[in-house]
């Protein structure tokens, strides 16, 4: 059931309400990039159908706003977040303080602005022969992004989401996440693609220590900010490998 665990935390699709301990949702991150490749293979399809009466930039658009009803605009909130406490807070406390407040900040707003027009620039760039291979890589490793995340840094804020993700997965769900990513981005970009997710590792692994010396360790919402993040850098080089 770890699977379907995962659809319901991390996505928006109708699943029936079932009760579940934390145990199962954390366990339920092995499959987080599994996950990635649903909402992908959603926007190929949607991509495919639109893409016969559209522009390609009015599909790109759609596109990316598909993107954001599946998710529910977790992530995106999770960047709010963190960017409104990174920028607004003077220390360690204030800055976790403002990333719980719910309310969106003029930073946060200005981040989740950017990112988006940074990923409908790059969905729009993708080549027609790559653009459907980017769509399922890219949310797939920014969900193995958080996996990572989870297991390799410390959590900030005890009781929080994030503090409960580290206590009930480890290095197991780790494994067969990276498993995942590695088999995704092989058969996708066979030698690119572990290329890809060798480089979006080293910039995980380089913001997620960032945001550890400034906040001691990862909360809930730098998981999101790391997947959002994630799956900009996979379409820019993507689009990159597209044109060489």
């Amino acid at each position: 059931m770890g699977f379907l665990e995962a659809v319901r935390f991390l996505t928006s699709i109708p699943l029936p309400a079932r009760d579940v301990s934390w145990e199962e949702v954390g366990r339920g991150t092995a499959y987080f990039p599994l996950v990635g490749m649903l909402l992908g293979a959603i926007l190929v399809l949607a991509d495919t159908l639109l893409g016969k009466i559209w522009s390609r930039l009015l599909v790109s658009a759609v596109l990316v706003v598909l993107w954001v009803i599946l998710t529910g605009g977790l992530h995106l909130d999770g960047l709010a977040d963190t960017v409104d406490g990174l920028r607004g807070g003077r220390g360690r406390e204030e800055r976790l303080a403002i990333m719980k407040d719910s309310r969106l900040g003029a930073f946060g707003g200005v981040a989740v602005f950017c990112l988006l027009a940074l990923k409908l620039a790059f969905v729009n760039e993708l080549s027609l022969a790559w653009c459907g291979r980017g769509l399922l890589l890219a949310p797939a490793l920014g969900r193995w992004a958080m996996v990572y995340g989870i297991w390799a840094f410390p959590s900030a804020r005890p009781g929080g989401t994030g503090s409960i993700f580290k206590e009930h997965s480890g290095l197991r769900e780790l494994v067969l996440a990276t498993v995942l990513a590695l088999v995704v981005a092989l058969s996708l970009f066979y030698l690119w693609g572990l290329a890809i997710l060798g480089g979006l590792w080293l910039a995980v692994a380089l913001l997620g220590w960032t945001l550890t010396r400034t906040l001691g360790g990862l909360t809930g919402d730098t998981y999101g900010a790391l997947c959002e993040v994630s799956e900009v850098l996979v379409l820019a080089m993507v689009a990159l490998i597209g044109t060489l």
